[in-house]
């Protein structure tokens, strides 16, 4: 069985305080589900008023990765103060694979 593949967990706060605190429980919340995860904190004056934290993921792991899920809803329970979305990009699966030409016979 592969390993799962990395996803990436964007945390956005207005102030600074939040992201060590936030940071550590993703960190804890993927090691329970067993979710590598790459953590990218930035504090943003664009943030909104809570904190906000994005699961980026391609459409093959949102299909196929039953732990990706478990990590969006134990970090929405473990982090009521903050917004947590998954974002599915889908890139992959719409760009075209150029056709393999078949040999003569």
């Amino acid at each position: 069985m592969a390993a799962p593949r990395t996803i990436v967990c964007e945390i956005h706060a207005l102030c600074a305080e939040p992201l060590g605190a936030l940071e550590q429980i993703a960190r804890a919340c993927a090691r329970d589900v067993g979710q590598p995860l790459t953590v990218k904190s930035l504090h943003s004056s664009d943030a909104g008023p809570e904190p906000a934290i994005t699961l980026h993921l391609p459409a093959e792991l949102a299909v196929s990765q039953h732990p990706v899920w478990c990590l969006a809803c134990r970090l929405a329970c473990f982090c009521p103060q903050a917004r947590v979305s998954v974002l599915v990009s889908a890139v992959s699966a719409l760009v075209k694979r150029p056709r393999r030409q078949r040999s003569a016979a």
